[in-house]
């Protein structure tokens, strides 16, 4: 004798729950791959793979006498530095203590340093072909600084109230900053650019002389 179970919906429920998880797993499978508003489904952009170096490499040649050129632009602006600072400290002598006679050898040794650095300057070796003429153009420039240096000296030399010597200062910057000049046109060259000569002074100011007494 067979006993029906009153009970006998018992088994739907589990497979009713069955069959949803089923058709639920199925649909999600179903959708499309979430998209990023940007329009790219990249949580980072990639690196470039085309990017282009600049930094230019220099011939070996010109890369050397460029580093010395360097110097050279250094020990100008120091000369010219150390000249304004003596210049400075005689026109306050009352709080530096500074002396006539101080001063004026300052300025003598400045001059002196420079006459060696001229030499320096053009019997340099190593001067390539391509630079050979903004050399020659640096060395005319700094030929003139030594003798803006005296003309210095004989201004403060002078008997006045120091405008000589003021307006030898004024001539003296003005030929370094051409001395500057003149490397900045040298790094032009030997970067392959040109430099038009006929906005370049190769020439310095003119040179006076006047009597000795202190000014």
């Amino acid at each position: 004798m067979v006993i029906e179970d009153p009970r006998h919906g018992r088994w739907i429920l589990p497979l009713i729950i069955a069959a949803m998880v089923i058709l639920t797993y199925t649909f999600v499978n179903s959708l499309e791959p979430a998209t990023d508003p940007t329009g790219t489904t990249d949580a980072e952009p990639p690196f470039p793979t085309d990017s282009a170096s600049s930094t230019t490499t220099l011939p070996a040649d010109i890369a050397a006498f460029m580093a010395t050129v360097d110097v050279f632009e250094n020990q100008a602006t120091a000369y010219r530095d150390q000249v304004l600072q003596v210049n400075t400290d005689w026109e306050d002598r009352i709080n530096t203590g500074l002396t006539y006679a101080q001063a004026r050898t300052r300025f003598l040794e400045l001059q002196t340093q420079l006459d060696e650095w001229e030499n320096t300057v053009t019997e340099v070796a190593g001067v390539p072909t391509l630079l050979a003429q903004a050399h020659v153009d640096l060395i005319v420039q700094v030929s003139d600084l030594s003798a803006k240096v005296g003309d210095i000296v004989l201004g403060l030399e002078a008997p006045d109230d120091g405008t000589q010597r003021r307006a030898a200062v004024e001539e003296f910057k003005v030929e370094v900053q051409q001395v500057l000049d003149a490397i900045a046109d040298l790094r032009i060259v030997a970067q392959g650019g040109t430099v038009d000569s006929s906005t370049t002074s190769t020439t310095g100011g003119d040179t006076s002389s006047s009597s000795t007494t202190e000014g």
